[in-house]
């Protein structure tokens, strides 16, 4: 499967990511098969990123509608648990994380 770069703007709501997203420094920020949503597209814009790689043949032709909110949750919770995994390394309960995880699962419609 080729993937497509697409500037932000254009990337429409719905398409998963076909590369990972890196920062400046090679930090991941995005996991391949990320789905694609103006919150994260804002988000990326924001930290000066402005084109991103999408499987074009994936996404918004094979996903009829949103995501359901337990995959949703689940996905969301796997970005998190990778933002903090090394506090999760270092056995440390992290209240940041329940709380963001909390709010995250409030906003899902």
């Amino acid at each position: 499967m080729q993937a497509l770069s697409t500037s932000i703007e254009m990337a429409p709501d719905g398409m998963l990511l076909a590369q990972p997203v890196l920062d400046a420094q090679g930090q991941l920020l995005l996991p391949a098969g990320t789905p694609v949503t103006r919150g994260i597209l804002n988000s990326l814009r924001q930290r000066g990123i402005d084109t991103v790689f999408v499987n074009p043949t994936e996404g918004v032709a094979s996903m009829p509608g949103k995501l359901d909110p337990a995959t949703e949750q689940a996905q969301t919770e796997k970005r998190l648990l990778h933002l903090f995994r090394p506090a999760m390394r270092a056995g440390q309960l992290n209240p940041l994380f329940h709380l963001i995880l909390r709010y995250r699962s409030a906003e899902a419609p």
